[in-house]
């Protein structure tokens, strides 16, 4: 049961509402400090004021320039009578969104809100408000997104708020969180955007070559691409025999297959599963980890648990996906994503979440057909809407049950997706001495690297390790990961500045946890090399060894 639904049944939506009854001034003190207003049992009202020099510059020009005004926030107790004190007034620039979505000022139009650099709010660089105008329930995006989570895909979170503008009511909003470098240290843990990206995937831009200038840089250097360029070629060049094992270094194909297999259980059609078409694949990124390794996450929701969306669970979509159900491996990967997802969602209850939520938006609902001349939907209109949610939700599993039978792979020797390219291994050998000899010349057989793997071995006392030849300055990143069926896990990591051309031996001891596995079993390490030379540009490349048994 999810965390909305598990407390309403304990101590009812009114207790939902109340954790939104919290001062601007003592959420800020929390280590998460905008948790409270991604909360999809809570409900904010928010406050913009905007010029009428930046009225005139979103009506001319609705997605270009952000445009500046002011924000500030109140918490209340999940009802349009329950509304605390308002944040101080800070500054803010805002500018429209959408697309099929998109409405301008003089309707009910969607906005995309920043705040400076020196004053963020509540931690945040940046806010979405979706008008919903797609979804007369109010409930897909939260929905959707909560069956991400479930199944093991990083997503946002999801809170509602009400807005006005200069004193007019504009209505209920989902306030989703902003896929930027602020949320994706809170999903991932870090982010660097030195070394990271974060791509937008939209009207038909997929992993191809002719389309990767199509792809929008959110987050990370612009200028450097190479890991975005790396995963195309990678698709583009990759064996239909060995797909799954020559994309493993550049794609997580375990968290990539759960993300599709909710698109297809949760009816999105506007995704990068769902359909075909001259503005498909859409809403999606790819983020990449510091190995440049990619997962994908979901956007724009407001198209899944629709009556018209009982998508197939297999079917043309975008290029990755096409090529994974080609793929036997990747295939049978997809197989069980969608049967674990399955399984997650149903454990949601949905149907009890789509409930609560739409009983916490009914007052706000109200509120916005009377006092809102930019409301689209009446009363009947999201109650149809809520029955047809309903319905969806009712149906899926047997659908999906369906499907999973009619498709079961055939058994597989081994039970885990090769998500980490097979090389042939050197034998186990002593340690070898760093080298701090003269610049050697590059070989001639690929004088433009500015890194050459010489060897990569066993060391003493199981320890992996490199020797590279250098033929220049710069950093030298080195990681190690072993497969597991959660995906990659690191077990070592190491981080060189070279000053000058060298020929350089880099260890890369073994984490406690791996040491303890060497107890009982070998382990595949695969070594993930970056090296950054002074000049900026970027060389990766991979290696596996087996360390034996201790």
């Amino acid at each position: 049961m999810s965390s909305l639904s598990g407390i309403v049944a304990r101590v009812g939506l009114f207790a939902v509402a109340v954790l939104g009854l919290i001062a601007v001034h003592a959420i800020a003190a929390r280590a998460d400090a905008a948790a409270p207003i991604y909360d999809p049992g809570s409900v904010a009202v928010i406050d913009l004021e905007l010029p009428q020099a930046s009225i005139e510059g979103l009506e001319d020009d609705p997605e270009g320039a952000y445009q500046p005004g002011t924000f500030s926030l109140a918490a209340t107790d999940g009802t349009p009578d329950g509304v605390g004190s308002f944040s101080t007034p800070q500054a803010v620039e805002v500018r429209l969104k959408g697309s099929a979505s998109f409405r301008d000022l003089s309707e009910k139009a969607a906005f995309k809100l920043k705040f400076p650099k020196s004053g963020p709010f509540l931690g945040l660089r940046k806010m979405t408000l979706n008008n919903m105008v797609e979804d007369p329930s109010m409930t897909h995006e939260t929905l959707a997104y909560e069956a991400y989570r479930a199944a093991g895909v990083p997503s946002p979170r999801t809170g509602f708020a009400y807005l006005r503008i200069n004193g007019e009511d504009y209505g209920v909003y989902m306030n989703i969180e902003n896929l930027d470098d602020v949320a994706l240290a809170k999903i991932f843990g870090a982010f660097d955007k030195d070394a990271q990206h974060l791509y937008e995937g939209e009207n038909g831009t997929d992993v191809k070559p002719e389309l990767i200038g199509d792809f929008e840089v959110d987050e990370g250097d612009p200028d450097d691409i190479a890991d975005l360029e790396a995963l195309v070629a990678a698709v583009d060049s990759a064996d239909p025999g060995e797909w799954s094992t020559q994309l493993g270094p550049f794609a997580d194909l375990a968290e990539m297959t759960r993300m599709w297999a909710v698109e297809k259980y949760a009816g999105q059609v506007d995704g990068y599963a769902g359909a075909v078409g001259v503005d498909h694949p859409n809403n999606y990124y790819l983020y990449s980890d510091l190995q440049g390794r990619f997962q994908m996450l979901p956007w724009g929701q407001d198209e899944t648990w629709k009556e018209d969306n009982h998508l197939d669970f297999e079917g043309s979509a975008g290029l990755l996906f096409d090529r994974c159900l080609a793929d036997l491996t990747c295939a049978r990967t997809y197989w069980k994503s969608l049967r674990a997802a399955r399984d997650a969602i149903v454990g949601l209850d949905l149907d009890a979440i789509a409930a609560n939520t739409a009983a916490l938006l009914a007052p706000w609902q109200e509120l916005e057909e009377e006092e809102s001349s930019r409301y689209e939907y009446d009363a009947e209109d999201i109650e149809d809407a809520g029955a047809e949610t309903h319905e969806f939700i009712a149906a899926r599993p047997a659908e999906a049950d369906e499907w999973l039978e009619a498709h079961a792979p055939p058994a597989e020797p081994e039970d885990s997706l090769p998500v980490l390219p097979v090389v042939p291994d050197d034998p186990v050998s002593p340690q070898a001495t760093p080298s701090s000899a003269a610049p050697a010349p590059p070989p001639a057989a690929d004088e433009s690297s500015e890194v050459t793997l010489v060897r990569a071995r066993v060391g003493k006392r199981g320890v992996p390790q490199t020797r590279l030849l250098l033929r220049g300055p710069g950093v030298l990143t080195q990681w190690g990961t072993i497969a597991s069926g959660d995906g990659p896990v690191r077990v070592c990591h190491r981080r060189v500045e070279v000053e000058r051309a060298r020929i350089l031996t880099v260890r890369c001891p073994l984490s406690s946890s791996a040491r303890r596995r060497l107890q009982s079993q070998a382990l595949r390490v695969t070594l993930l090399i970056r090296f950054r030379s002074a000049s900026g540009e970027v060389e990766r490349m991979t290696r596996l060894i087996v360390v034996p048994r201790s």
